[in-house]
């Protein structure tokens, strides 16, 4: 790191310690309002951490919001606020990208001060990895979009019709016919409240999760949801580019919260495994336990710095290097995502072994760092077998199933 990146570590890691860690168990109880730790994010500039200083961010790039959020995740294990964090870094640079300048300057400065939220709603009911299959309908009807569909598993809609200002989603669309797939995809920002008047058209309840359950996820059930032209980003039908590259830059982030999470783990599994004493000696004594907690810790290392790989190649690539291309960058971020949540996976189930029996109780809280991490595992910017084909592609070409 650079001695301005060291700086931001330690100031984002005193901004966990003072205002996540005392927190994040209430929480993940429900007892405790995500909004109030939001508002000390926005405080402290990490909301919109990506954004230009056109818009009110801090002109960050994404190595810095890398290390970000895995020192929010070690704050908050069970991945609630550093969920917050990471789709505020990499949705809202996709509007400032590719919406029309006078969104841009409506909607960012409100976000950046936490008045406002974007999120991302391309998971239909049907499944989320195939985009290019997406249903949910817009027709342009007397000079408005008109948005008829599902979306499933948004995160942050009860966020978004809480703030002030209100927020919204970048949405996946079809514009045309099905049979054209990814050409008939439009991505708009879908807004479910505006400068605090709520929009019509849709219904929306929050899920009750297992895990990561400090932050809210619901569907969004569209019913002729207008939605203003202007808030179209990028081209018509040229929309699946736009959320993949959405994918792209989040699943860089994602990698780094897993990373903060499983660093939380080891740490607190190596006091434990060095003070419980079975046989008469420390369990950290013998090698069935030694040798896993070595390997882990190395693995997480290289994680790291394929996460910081994939931050680096983002912004040389958002910087106008011309020997990145874009598909560097989504190459790099599977891989990121595919080897930190399993590696935070497969961290946490040796843990609970580790922890043995109290680890199944609420008093022992490595529990709900594993099931913040399995929020990835099974889904969220792409499956781990949606990883695997990104990679595989990228080596071995189309022709890959």
């Amino acid at each position: 790191m650079s001695r301005e990146e060291a700086l931001f570590r330690d100031s984002v890691r005193e901004v966990g310690e003072r205002y996540v860690k005392p927190h994040w168990v209430e929480l993940d109880e429900g007892r405790y309002p995500i909004l109030e730790v939001a508002s000390k994010l926005a405080e402290h500039g990490l909301v919109g951490l990506t954004l230009s200083s056109r818009y009110g961010g801090p002109d960050g790039t994404f190595l810095m919001a890398s290390i970000a959020a895995e020192e929010l995740a070690y704050a908050d294990p069970s991945l609630a606020v550093p969920v917050y964090f990471l789709l505020e870094a990499a949705w809202p640079f996709i509007v400032q990208r590719y919406a029309r300048e006078s969104v841009k300057e409506e909607v960012l400065p409100r976000l950046t001060t936490g008045e406002a939220w974007v999120g991302i709603a391309s998971t239909e009911p049907q499944g989320g990895s195939d985009v290019a299959g997406e249903r949910t309908e817009a027709r342009l009807v007397d000079g408005r979009w008109l948005l008829t569909g599902e979306k499933n598993m948004v995160t942050g809609v009860s966020i978004a019709l809480a703030l002030p200002y209100g927020g919204g989603f970048v949405t996946v669309t079809r514009t045309g016919p099905v049979e054209a797939k990814h050409r008939s995809i439009t991505t708009m920002l879908f807004m479910v409240k505006r400068n605090g008047t709520v929009n019509t058209g849709f219904e929306t309840r929050d899920y009750e999760e297992w895990g990561r359950r400090g932050i809210p996820t619901s569907y969004l059930r569209l019913n002729n949801a207008p939605v203003d032209p202007d808030f179209v980003l990028g081209e018509v039908n040229g929309g699946f580019k736009v959320v993949m590259e959405g994918f792209d830059v989040a699943r860089i982030l994602i990698g780094a919260a897993a990373i903060g999470a499983a660093r939380w783990m080891l740490e607190q599994s190596r006091e434990w495994i060095r003070g419980r004493v079975v046989f008469g000696k420390p369990i950290s004594s013998y090698q069935s336990v030694s040798f896993k907690y070595a390997e882990l810790s190395a693995r997480l290392e290289a994680a790291r710095l394929m996460v910081y790989k994939a931050a680096w190649l983002a912004d040389r690539f958002y910087r106008g290097e011309g020997s990145v291309s874009i598909m560097d960058v989504a190459n790099a971020s599977a891989m990121a995502k595919m080897l930190t949540v399993e590696l935070a996976v497969e961290t946490g189930l040796e843990a609970v072994k580790w922890f043995g029996g109290v680890s199944y109780f609420k008093e022992t809280p490595v529990m709900r760092a594993l099931l913040g991490v399995l929020s990835y595992y099974v889904g969220a910017e792409g499956t781990q077998n949606i990883m695997r084909l990104i990679v595989a592609r990228s080596l071995l070409g189309r022709e890959v199933e």
